[in-house]
């Protein structure tokens, strides 16, 4: 019977299997591609909006300052349908407000706190937590917690 002290030469056990390893790095992956694509729809969607009140706003000065031109005085047709322009712009800046209020409340905060809940919870002091103290370990650089 021989006695080797520190098994030199021995392939150590792995805990974690490689496909589970694999696994679990594809699947940070598309956790990472999933936050950055919420990340660009959340930007993109605010570029919208703030395009979409700046026009509006614009389309309202454009049919004010139509108004307040001396044409308009001289011509009672002209009047007439520049009035109705100014009327037609300022329902349109109305319902425009409306619709980036509906957007920021259904799109933009919940995508927004999406990606600050969820990304608290995973990157949380997990293992303090957890019943089986030792059989987990950091993911170096990332904060996250691999438990097996």
């Amino acid at each position: 019977m021989s006695w080797i002290p520190f098994k030199i030469g021995q392939p150590k056990k792995q805990i974690v299997p490689k496909t589970v390893e694999r696994d679990f790095e594809r699947e940070y992956g598309k956790l990472q591609q999933l936050e950055e694509q919420t990340r660009k729809l959340q930007k993109d969607m605010k570029k919208s909006t703030d395009a979409d009140l700046a026009m509006s706003k614009s389309a309202v000065k454009i049919s004010l300052d139509l108004l307040s031109n001396p044409l308009c005085e001289q011509d009672q047709d002209l009047l007439s349908m520049v009035t109705a322009l100014d009327t037609a712009m300022k329902r349109m800046d109305a319902f425009n407000q409306e619709k980036v209020n509906q957007i920021q409340k259904t799109v933009i905060e919940p995508l927004k706190k999406r990606n600050q809940l969820f990304w608290s919870w995973v990157t949380s002091e997990w293992p303090q937590s957890h019943e089986l103290p030792g059989l987990h370990s950091q993911i170096p650089g990332t904060g996250l917690w691999l438990a097996w």
